[in-house]
Order: C-alpha cells, then structure tokens, then sequence
C-alpha cells in the first residue's frame, strides 16, 4: 500500500475461503461470520493505540462514512452514557477540532474527498487521529503520516457494527486503562461472539438459530424495535438501521413511547363479497433485552435476550447485535435455494 500513514493489523487473506462452494445463504453470512475476527483485528492493535493513554481531550469526534457506522458509533454513545466526555457523532468534521481533541473517521467508503480533506485538516490542526477504514483505497493512501490507520479485513466488504463499536469502545478505554487489560477484554469479548456465531450458522435451521427465528418472526410485518435501559434502546436502534440497510424496513422507538393500539373495528358498510377481505399488515415488536427474565406483554412481540457473558456487558449487547445482523442474511422457507442447486449458481 502506497499510503503515509501508520497501517496496523494487516492479515493474511489465504485464510479465508473463496465461497464458490457454499449456497447463497453462506455467502450473504460470509460478512457476518466475521464479526468475532473484527474484534481480534482491533484487539492486535492496542499496542499501538497505547499513546492515547493519559490523554484528556476535550472531546472524541467520530466522523461516519455511512449509515451502519453512524449507527454502531451512536450505539456507543447510548452504551456509554452518562459520558465521562462529550463523544460527537457527525459526517462532517466540526470547524472547532484542534489539538485538544481525538479524531476518528469510521466506515467502509473507500473513496471520499471531503472526508479524506477532513482528515488532513483534523491532523493539521494538532488532533489525535485515527482512521478506522477500508483496507484500501484513495481515503487510505491519501491519510496522514501521522493518522493511525486500522484497515478492514481484506476479504470481508460490508460495513462491521462490531469493528466500529469496539473500536470506538477501545479509544475510549485506552484514555483510562491499561492496554493490556483492554486487550485481554476484547479477546474474551471476541470469545463470546464466536459462540453467538456458532448458533447461528446457516447450517443450523429454525429450530435451534435463533437469527433464523428473529428473520421467521419478521416476515409480512410492520417492524418497531424497542428495549428498556438506554443501552437495550440503542440495541434496538442499530439493529433496525441495520435492517433497514438490508432491505427489511424497520423503525425504533423507546419502550416508554410506545402504546398498543386496540384492534379496529370492522366497519359496518364493508361487504367482503364486493369490497373484499380486509389487508391489515400486522405490527410487529422486537424487544432487545440484556436480561433472559424479561417478558413480554404487547401482542405480536418477540423478546430477544441473552446470558450476560463473562466478558461482560459489551459483549453481552455486542452477542445481541450480532444476532439481528445475522437474521439479514436468512431467507425466508419459501426463498431458500436448495443446496444442490446452488453450486450451479456460481
């Protein structure tokens, strides 16, 4: 790679398999699968990340690239809160970032001259920056000399809520604690989302995927994700956007906002023989909780929890994540290629 700046965490692509072999259910997982790798990829970096510790910006500005990383950067903001300092989540740089500040630009866009300028103006200015982007690209190579570069893994090319998070996360930690403490959490972390993986594996069906479940439950449905504590919330704020990037409309909304409507009444004047039936899409909610004992009451709901892992909360709402971000690549029964066919395909 051609570029100036501080390239960290460059991995072998020979590791990974080409997919010609697999259905298309694997390969839109492919991105997927990756998650619990993303967060070994940051974890080799602290190292170098370690100057950030004892610093005290006056604020972290994390510009977005695109949608999903916007997400997962406010999902930070909503994990974190109450913020111990202010953490801005823009897509453009603000005219006040100087040397009192830390930088990151966060996304998968490979190209982008205004923020790659931003970039450039961030690092004149005296700011710690960082760039958590492509594994390559003009927005790569044009990256100053002095801007830590955390490039993506080299095969994977969708957007990462995972690597954005405990990037952002990292940065955050690293301002107060050890890096090898924080090196080891995101070890564990990256642990546990490697199990949440293993259940959701294409290869296992309905009965024990819960991705598959979370897709099933979905289908012919007006979708509104919800939870309950602020970081259950922002759950359900990222994993709506990330449905709605996916091409499966959804929206948020708080668990304190929502009302149940009451069913309509059939209207008197409706005859089903000369106006036909009655097409109501259904409402359905999805409530994201980092407790297994929650319930539900609201009708057409679906709870989706988890064990707190060991690693601990992060990794309890990052398992959680991952689990919606995998229902995006399922098809539904009645869309599912059969696997004999699909060799053919490539």
């Amino acid at each position: 790679m051609s570029g100036s700046g501080t390239t960290l965490g460059r991995m072998d692509s020979s590791s990974y398999h080409d997919g010609s072999a697999y259905d298309r259910e694997s390969v839109q997982f492919y991105d997927v699968a990756h998650e619990g790798a993303q967060i070994r990829a940051i974890a080799g970096v602290v190292p170098d990340l370690a100057a950030l510790r004892g610093l005290a910006p006056r604020s972290l500005v994390v510009v977005a690239t695109d949608q999903v990383a916007r997400a997962s950067a406010r999902f930070v903001v909503s994990f974190r809160s109450p913020l111990r300092l202010p953490i801005v989540v823009t897509g453009a740089l603000p005219t006040y970032v100087g040397p009192l500040d830390v930088v990151m630009v966060v996304g998968d866009r490979a190209e982008d001259p205004e923020i790659s300028q931003e970039l450039i103006t961030a690092d004149r200015r005296g700011a710690f920056t960082i760039l958590v982007g492509p594994s390559r690209g003009p927005i790569v190579d044009d990256a100053p000399a002095r801007t830590i570069i955390i490039p993506a893994l080299p095969t994977v090319v969708g957007s990462s809520p995972a690597r954005t998070i405990t990037a952002v996360t990292t940065v955050l930690d690293l301002l107060e604690e050890d890096p090898s403490l924080v090196e080891q959490r995101l070890e564990e972390t990256a642990i546990a989302i490697d199990a949440e993986l293993e259940q959701l594996s294409p290869e296992r069906d309905n009965l024990v995927n819960p991705g598959r479940q979370l897709r099933e439950f979905a289908d012919g449905a007006r979708l509104i994700h919800t939870g309950a504590s602020p970081a259950e919330y922002g759950i359900a704020e990222l994993v709506a956007a990330l449905w709605s990037n996916k091409g499966i409309p959804s929206g948020a909304a708080p668990a304190g906002e929502m009302t149940v409507e009451p069913p309509r009444e059939a209207s008197i004047f409706h005859d089903p023989f000369l106006d036909g039936p009655i097409d109501l899409i259904p409402l359905k909610t999805i409530i994201w909780a980092q407790q297994p004992e929650v319930v539900s009451t609201q009708p057409h709901s679906l709870v989706v929890s988890t064990e707190s892992p060991r690693a601990g909360i992060l990794a309890g709402a990052l398992t959680l994540i991952t689990r919606g971000f995998a229902a995006t690549a399922f098809d539904l029964p009645e869309d599912r290629e059969d696997p004999k066919d699909s060799v053919e395909d490539f």
